[in-house]
């Protein structure tokens, strides 16, 4: 009787052993045995597997190094591609909007002189990652100015600007228009302000005249259109700025040569106003 029950007891340890080791390799297979060393700023991970370990180095840095290297691989994005609309007028040498007597027949509304402008697309080049950058691109930029004397319309058959003062016909509108192809050089920068970015450009822009035409409405809406280069400058530079918060801005330009050329017409220097919404 001892004897059995000597043997059943060897039997139960034995069984007993053979389960806990199968339970003690799959615990392994599944949770694995991890150890950590701190050093600094640098972790060592060892990890126990079945058939082999490894060893995993964890800096803390990483996550930073990855963020900084995505947002140096990052591109600008300029925001000089889009439409502007503004109001244009011009300024006298002394940096006056009050025309002397020699220049009273260009008048403006200055309410109505619209300009309109179509920036196509842009080139941008990182400076400082995506926080600054070069920029350029080309766009047209229709400017209207519009007479505040309807009746005085000006002439292009002489070897210098000058006018016509008009009774035989009232006129309801009467404006030059010019069409530019322009394109901006200017730095770009970017601030990142929570979920929007707050940017400002400055820098300049040249641009060369494609176009230009006078426009005539009477009283009874008759139309006229008179496509001449009316002693115009053929291009144009000057000084471009604009601010805004993500596609929406404010821009302000002024042109550094006159608007008409030298001993043609008076000395009078475009500038503009107008908001802006990009692409």
């Amino acid at each position: 009787m001892k004897k059995i029950i000597l043997i059943l007891s060897i039997l139960i340890l034995f069984t007993t052993g053979k389960i806990q080791a199968q339970e003690d390799t799959i615990s392994n297979q599944h949770t694995p045995d991890t150890t950590y060393i701190d050093l600094k700023n640098k972790r060592i991970i060892i990890i126990d597997k079945v058939g082999g370990n490894y060893d995993t180095f964890e800096d803390d840095d990483d996550e930073d190094n990855r963020t900084e290297q995505k947002h140096k691989s990052a591109d600008f994005d300029s925001h000089w591609g889009g439409i502007e609309l503004g109001l244009n007028t011009y300024m006298t040498p002394d940096q006056s909007l009050t025309l002397g007597e020699d220049q009273y027949y260009l008048e403006l509304e200055d309410s109505k002189s619209l300009e309109f402008n179509l920036n196509l697309f842009d080139i941008a080049i990182p400076i400082i990652d995506d926080r600054v950058g070069l920029v350029s691109g080309l766009g047209f930029s229709w400017n209207n100015y519009k007479f505040d004397n309807k009746q005085l319309v000006l002439q292009n058959d002489s070897s210098a600007l000058y006018y016509d003062s008009v009774s035989l016909k009232s006129y309801k509108k009467n404006k030059l228009t010019t069409v530019f192809l322009t394109a901006p050089l200017a730095l770009e920068f970017h601030f990142p302000a929570g979920n929007k970015e707050v940017w400002f450009l400055v820098g300049g822009y040249a641009g060369v005249k494609i176009g230009s035409y006078v426009k005539l409405v009477a009283d009874d809406d008759d139309k006229s259109k008179t496509k001449e280069d009316y002693h115009l400058n053929t291009f144009r530079y000057g000084f471009r700025a604009a601010a805004g918060v993500n596609n929406w801005s404010i821009y302000a330009t002024y042109s550094a040569n006159p608007l008409f050329k030298k001993d043609e017409g008076p000395e009078l220097y475009p500038v503009s106003v107008g908001v802006g919404l990009a692409f």
